[in-house]
């Protein structure tokens, strides 16, 4: 037995160290420069669509593929499609902020190297998270407070689990282990698979990401402590809310009509008959969203 400890321990310390030295290797500029100016001005929730267009239009990944999504099956446009402005009103604007959100993201990691990275599950997670976390936020008569709550709720919900792209591109064989246990055993949760094989989690990895890139705190503390139901500190209760969203969605995921029992959340003032509203309407956008993540990230 005592060898056994001693093995499980070596191991422990080689995932820990190729941990750290995939962390010091980390560069960041392209993620840093579009994600930074995509937080600092789509947030707004008074943005028509020209003005969102114009700030698309400095981004001509996003803009190519908005105009293909635009023209795409997906959206069954009445005629071609061929501007942002267009494109914008068509699409809609929490549709567009995600892709957008996500066209920056990806664009700076290469989730090829595991190859059972999905990028459509990926994205299509982030965005219904996204939803759930914004129609919960909608849904609190006492407002947290943090600038433009909703709209804030809704970005720390998309940006949930960035830490996983992080692990695919930089430690993809380990990642690519767990990502297969986590698709054949549905009864650990998906967290502890990915501490086993790499040595972190999604939340912690993704935390530590948010604060190279010099994120804002509260969108910080809601990636690294969403899944955290002891985590009381500042900006817990948006944190709650997007850990909230994601159990929703994971449930869904494995094909369940219940909703996860969630009290601390009545603690927010949402009651459970508010959270089943919630809760059917991402199932109701659940197949479409999946769709459109194919379409867009495929």
């Amino acid at each position: 037995m005592s060898d056994l400890i001693i093995v499980i321990e070596n191991m422990d310390c080689n995932i820990a160290t190729l941990l750290e030295q995939a962390k010091r290797k980390t560069t960041l500029p392209t993620l840093s420069k579009n994600i930074h100016r995509l937080l600092s001005t789509i947030n707004d929730a008074d943005m028509n669509c020209q003005q969102l267009a114009t700030i698309i239009k400095q981004f001509p990944e996003i803009s190519t593929r908005l105009i293909f999504l635009a023209n795409s099956a997906w959206a069954f446009p009445t005629k071609p499609i061929s501007s942002i402005e267009q494109a914008c009103s068509i699409i809609g604007y929490s549709i567009i902020k995600s892709i957008s959100f996500g066209i920056s993201i990806s664009s700076s990691f290469d989730t090829r190297k595991c190859p059972s990275f999905r990028a459509d599950h990926f994205w299509a997670t982030s965005m219904l998270v996204g939803t759930g976390a914004g129609l919960l936020a909608s849904g609190l008569s006492n407002k947290v407070d943090c600038p433009d709550f909703e709209q804030t709720v809704q970005s720390a919900g998309l940006l949930h689990n960035i830490g996983l792209l992080w692990l695919a591109d930089n430690l993809p064989h380990e990642t690519d282990n767990a990502l297969q246990k986590i698709e054949t055993d549905s009864l650990l949760p998906a967290s502890e698979i990915l501490s086993r094989y790499t040595g972190t989690d999604y939340c912690e990895v993704g935390g530590w990401l948010a604060d190279q890139l010099g994120f804002p705190k509260v969108l910080t503390v809601a990636i690294r402590h969403h899944l955290d139901s002891r985590y009381q500190e500042s900006f817990w209760e948006i944190a709650l809310l997007v850990g909230s969203s994601t159990a929703m969605v994971a449930a869904l995921h494995k094909k369940s009509d219940e909703m996860p029992e969630n009290k601390q959340l009545e603690t927010l003032g949402l009651s459970y008959s508010e959270q089943k509203i919630v809760f059917k309407k991402l199932s109701r956008d659940y197949v479409k969203t999946q769709e459109l993540a194919k379409a867009m990230f495929v």
